[in-house]
Protein backbone atom coordinates (compact mmCIF):
# COMPACT_ATOMS: atom_id res chain seq x y z
CA UNK A 1 0.00 0.00 0.00
CA UNK A 2 1.54 3.27 -1.37
CA UNK A 3 2.60 5.83 2.37
CA UNK A 4 -0.29 8.75 0.47
CA UNK A 5 -3.05 6.20 0.33
CA UNK A 6 -2.09 4.40 3.71
CA UNK A 7 -2.26 8.63 5.17
CA UNK A 8 -5.40 9.11 3.91
CA UNK A 9 -7.36 5.98 5.22
CA UNK A 10 -5.45 7.09 8.73
CA UNK A 11 -6.37 10.16 8.26
CA UNK A 12 -10.49 9.52 7.14
CA UNK A 13 -10.69 6.82 10.32
CA UNK A 14 -9.97 9.75 12.58
CA UNK A 15 -12.27 12.30 11.55
CA UNK A 16 -14.77 9.44 11.26
CA UNK A 17 -14.65 8.62 14.47
CA UNK A 18 -14.23 12.28 16.03
CA UNK A 19 -17.75 12.56 14.53
CA UNK A 20 -19.14 9.61 15.97
CA UNK A 21 -17.24 9.11 19.84
CA UNK A 22 -19.41 10.82 22.26
CA UNK A 23 -18.52 11.34 25.31
CA UNK A 24 -20.44 9.89 28.26
CA UNK A 25 -22.37 12.20 30.54
CA UNK A 26 -21.03 13.58 33.52
CA UNK A 27 -23.41 13.41 36.49
CA UNK A 28 -23.20 16.51 39.11
CA UNK A 29 -20.99 15.82 42.15
CA UNK A 30 -22.05 19.12 44.01
CA UNK A 31 -21.69 18.48 47.99
CA UNK A 32 -22.82 21.04 50.21
CA UNK A 33 -25.00 21.65 52.95
CA UNK A 34 -27.70 24.42 52.51
CA UNK A 35 -29.91 26.59 55.52
CA UNK A 36 -32.90 28.63 54.06
CA UNK A 37 -36.53 28.47 54.60
CA UNK A 38 -40.43 27.57 53.44
CA UNK A 39 -43.40 30.26 53.31
CA UNK A 40 -45.41 27.46 54.30
CA UNK A 41 -49.56 26.99 53.66
CA UNK A 42 -51.08 23.55 55.21
CA UNK A 43 -54.96 23.34 54.98
CA UNK A 44 -57.80 20.56 54.84
CA UNK A 45 -58.86 19.42 51.29
CA UNK A 46 -62.32 19.70 50.67
CA UNK A 47 -62.17 16.34 51.15
CA UNK A 48 -61.29 16.25 55.07
CA UNK A 49 -64.03 14.69 57.31
CA UNK A 50 -63.80 17.11 60.35
CA UNK A 51 -65.52 20.52 61.00
CA UNK A 52 -63.45 23.09 60.42
CA UNK A 53 -63.19 24.05 64.21
CA UNK A 54 -61.22 20.87 64.62
CA UNK A 55 -58.84 21.14 61.33
CA UNK A 56 -55.44 22.46 61.00
CA UNK A 57 -54.64 24.99 59.33
CA UNK A 58 -51.80 27.84 59.40
CA UNK A 59 -49.06 29.86 57.39
CA UNK A 60 -46.05 30.06 58.12
CA UNK A 61 -41.84 30.73 57.14
CA UNK A 62 -40.60 27.11 58.40
CA UNK A 63 -36.64 27.41 58.82
CA UNK A 64 -34.90 24.72 56.84
CA UNK A 65 -31.51 22.90 57.10
CA UNK A 66 -30.25 20.01 54.61
CA UNK A 67 -27.93 18.52 53.11
CA UNK A 68 -27.15 17.51 49.08
CA UNK A 69 -24.31 15.30 47.61
CA UNK A 70 -24.75 14.62 43.70
CA UNK A 71 -28.57 13.48 43.52
CA UNK A 72 -28.93 12.85 47.22
CA UNK A 73 -31.26 15.85 48.92
CA UNK A 74 -32.22 15.64 52.40
CA UNK A 75 -34.12 18.72 54.24
CA UNK A 76 -35.39 19.28 57.70
CA UNK A 77 -37.63 22.34 58.88
CA UNK A 78 -39.45 23.13 61.96
CA UNK A 79 -41.76 26.27 63.15
CA UNK A 80 -44.21 26.88 65.46
CA UNK A 81 -47.75 28.20 65.16
CA UNK A 82 -51.02 29.62 66.78
CA UNK A 83 -53.66 27.56 66.25
CA UNK A 84 -56.99 28.25 68.73
CA UNK A 85 -55.26 30.63 70.52
CA UNK A 86 -53.05 27.54 71.46
CA UNK A 87 -48.89 27.11 70.61
CA UNK A 88 -48.40 24.48 68.36
CA UNK A 89 -45.53 22.91 66.81
CA UNK A 90 -45.05 21.20 63.08
CA UNK A 91 -41.69 19.50 61.31
CA UNK A 92 -41.60 18.31 57.75
CA UNK A 93 -38.63 16.21 55.98
CA UNK A 94 -37.63 15.08 53.05
CA UNK A 95 -35.31 13.20 51.19
CA UNK A 96 -34.83 12.11 47.65
CA UNK A 97 -32.25 9.84 45.64
CA UNK A 98 -32.31 9.17 42.36
CA UNK A 99 -30.62 9.38 39.19
CA UNK A 100 -30.70 11.40 35.73
CA UNK A 101 -30.71 9.86 31.94
CA UNK A 102 -29.79 12.21 29.08
CA UNK A 103 -32.21 12.66 26.47
CA UNK A 104 -30.08 15.19 24.90
CA UNK A 105 -26.71 16.69 26.27
CA UNK A 106 -23.86 18.67 24.90
CA UNK A 107 -20.62 19.94 26.94
CA UNK A 108 -22.30 22.59 28.22
CA UNK A 109 -26.02 22.14 27.82
CA UNK A 110 -27.98 18.74 28.89
CA UNK A 111 -31.74 18.00 28.67
CA UNK A 112 -32.29 14.98 31.33
CA UNK A 113 -34.96 12.69 32.54
CA UNK A 114 -34.90 12.71 36.23
CA UNK A 115 -35.81 9.34 38.36
CA UNK A 116 -36.09 9.37 41.85
CA UNK A 117 -36.91 7.50 45.08
CA UNK A 118 -38.88 10.10 46.90
CA UNK A 119 -39.72 10.48 50.76
CA UNK A 120 -41.25 12.85 53.16
CA UNK A 121 -42.20 12.58 56.98
CA UNK A 122 -44.71 15.88 58.32
CA UNK A 123 -46.11 16.36 61.92
CA UNK A 124 -48.54 19.43 62.72
CA UNK A 125 -49.91 19.24 66.08
CA UNK A 126 -54.05 19.36 66.48
CA UNK A 127 -56.08 21.08 69.68
CA UNK A 128 -57.80 17.84 69.84
CA UNK A 129 -55.03 16.08 71.42
CA UNK A 130 -52.48 13.58 70.05
CA UNK A 131 -55.37 11.07 67.69
CA UNK A 132 -56.20 14.73 66.01
CA UNK A 133 -52.50 15.45 65.35
CA UNK A 134 -51.22 15.32 61.82
CA UNK A 135 -48.56 12.80 62.04
CA UNK A 136 -48.00 10.88 58.35
CA UNK A 137 -45.01 9.54 56.49
CA UNK A 138 -44.73 8.69 52.97
CA UNK A 139 -42.27 6.69 50.25
CA UNK A 140 -42.70 6.11 46.61
CA UNK A 141 -41.29 7.52 42.95
CA UNK A 142 -40.72 10.41 41.20
CA UNK A 143 -39.68 11.15 37.16
CA UNK A 144 -39.85 14.89 35.87
CA UNK A 145 -37.41 17.35 33.25
CA UNK A 146 -34.15 18.49 34.05
CA UNK A 147 -32.41 20.76 31.95
CA UNK A 148 -28.59 21.87 33.30
CA UNK A 149 -26.07 24.49 31.83
CA UNK A 150 -22.40 23.57 33.27
CA UNK A 151 -19.19 25.64 32.97
CA UNK A 152 -15.66 25.58 34.55
CA UNK A 153 -17.11 28.03 37.70
CA UNK A 154 -20.68 28.46 36.99
CA UNK A 155 -23.71 25.98 37.25
CA UNK A 156 -27.61 26.58 36.37
CA UNK A 157 -30.10 23.72 36.56
CA UNK A 158 -33.86 24.04 36.88
CA UNK A 159 -35.84 21.00 37.24
CA UNK A 160 -39.78 20.11 37.85
CA UNK A 161 -41.23 16.46 39.14
CA UNK A 162 -44.08 14.78 39.89
CA UNK A 163 -43.80 11.84 42.71
CA UNK A 164 -46.34 9.76 43.68
CA UNK A 165 -46.31 8.34 47.33
CA UNK A 166 -48.07 5.40 49.65
CA UNK A 167 -48.66 7.48 52.92
CA UNK A 168 -49.01 5.88 56.65
CA UNK A 169 -50.29 7.28 59.79
CA UNK A 170 -47.49 6.90 62.66
CA UNK A 171 -48.27 4.67 65.35
CA UNK A 172 -51.53 3.66 63.61
CA UNK A 173 -52.60 0.99 60.55
CA UNK A 174 -54.02 4.09 58.47
CA UNK A 175 -52.83 4.37 54.92
CA UNK A 176 -53.55 6.06 51.75
CA UNK A 177 -52.23 7.87 48.65
CA UNK A 178 -49.92 10.94 48.53
CA UNK A 179 -49.01 13.05 45.29
CA UNK A 180 -46.29 15.76 45.15
CA UNK A 181 -45.39 18.33 42.74
CA UNK A 182 -41.57 19.37 42.96
CA UNK A 183 -39.58 21.81 41.52
CA UNK A 184 -35.91 23.95 41.76
CA UNK A 185 -33.77 26.33 40.65
CA UNK A 186 -30.26 26.33 41.63
CA UNK A 187 -27.05 28.07 40.63
CA UNK A 188 -23.77 27.14 41.61
CA UNK A 189 -20.61 28.84 41.74
CA UNK A 190 -16.99 27.45 42.08
CA UNK A 191 -14.48 29.20 43.58
CA UNK A 192 -15.66 31.92 45.81
CA UNK A 193 -13.80 33.95 47.88
CA UNK A 194 -11.64 31.51 50.33
CA UNK A 195 -15.02 28.32 49.52
CA UNK A 196 -14.90 25.91 46.92
CA UNK A 197 -18.14 27.24 46.16
CA UNK A 198 -21.79 28.06 46.89
CA UNK A 199 -25.37 27.48 45.69
CA UNK A 200 -27.93 29.78 45.83
CA UNK A 201 -31.68 27.84 44.79
CA UNK A 202 -35.26 28.43 44.84
CA UNK A 203 -37.65 25.08 45.74
CA UNK A 204 -41.30 24.91 45.36
CA UNK A 205 -43.28 21.63 46.47
CA UNK A 206 -47.55 20.67 46.78
CA UNK A 207 -48.53 18.19 47.89
CA UNK A 208 -51.72 16.12 48.68
CA UNK A 209 -52.81 14.08 51.32
CA UNK A 210 -55.76 11.14 50.45
CA UNK A 211 -55.90 9.02 53.34
CA UNK A 212 -58.63 6.16 54.39
CA UNK A 213 -59.16 8.29 57.33
CA UNK A 214 -60.68 11.23 55.99
CA UNK A 215 -59.85 13.79 58.64
CA UNK A 216 -55.96 13.22 57.70
CA UNK A 217 -56.79 14.75 53.74
CA UNK A 218 -54.63 17.83 53.89
CA UNK A 219 -52.37 19.61 51.26
CA UNK A 220 -49.72 22.17 51.40
CA UNK A 221 -47.99 24.48 49.44
CA UNK A 222 -44.02 25.58 50.32
CA UNK A 223 -41.45 27.78 48.24
CA UNK A 224 -38.78 29.73 49.38
CA UNK A 225 -34.79 30.18 49.38
CA UNK A 226 -31.83 28.02 50.08
CA UNK A 227 -28.02 29.16 50.45
CA UNK A 228 -25.47 25.93 50.16
CA UNK A 229 -21.74 26.29 50.94
CA UNK A 230 -19.99 23.66 48.72
CA UNK A 231 -17.14 20.95 50.73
Amino acid sequence: MQPITLLLLCLLTSNLFAQYYERPYEHTENRFIHVGFFQRDFEPRSTNSLPDSLTINYSRIMPTIGFRQGLVDVTFGYTRFTLRNEDKTTIFASGTVGNDFPISFSRTHAFLLPLMISSDYTRADNTGGDKENFNLGSVGIGAGLKYRLRQQRFEFSLHAAEAVHWSFEGFSTGSGFSAATIGEVLFVFRDVLLLDGIALGYRFRYQTWNMNNAKFDYKSLSHGAFLGVIF
